[in-house]
């Protein structure tokens, strides 16, 4: 049995681990989102403050053209997309463990019917 119980400590270990992670994880997307959407705002606002009057339609596109605020959407759209995937190998962990404990109960299961001379091989 010391197989299966071996295996269940690796995943919750490897699972305490990502857990811990995660915030960090999770502060970086909103991070990364806010500063986007900061930047955004910001050339919104420039573009409608340069003289000509634009509609508030053209005051986006031009902030979604502007370099800066280009760079922060791809820093938003990596940092969310590592955050799900953090989220994801918890829940493979998460799934790892349960199989575990059920490998653990079934290799208990199996020992104590080999002590009651109950099983057959």
């Amino acid at each position: 049995m010391t197989e299966p119980l071996g295996h269940l400590g690796t995943v919750s270990r490897a699972y305490q681990i990502k857990a811990g992670e995660f915030e960090s994880v999770a502060i970086a997307a909103a991070k990364a989102e806010a500063a986007h959407k900061v930047a955004r705002a910001k050339a919104i606002l420039r573009a409608q403050a340069d003289g000509e009057r634009v509609s508030h339609a053209t005051a986006e596109t031009t902030a979604e053209a502007d370099d800066e605020v280009a760079a922060l959407y791809l820093e938003r759209l990596v940092t969310a997309a590592k955050a799900d995937a953090h989220k994801e190998q918890l829940k493979q962990l998460r799934e790892q463990n349960a199989n575990g404990r059920t490998m653990v109960t079934s290799a208990r299961e199996i020992d104590r019917m080999h002590a009651e001379g109950r099983a057959e091989l």
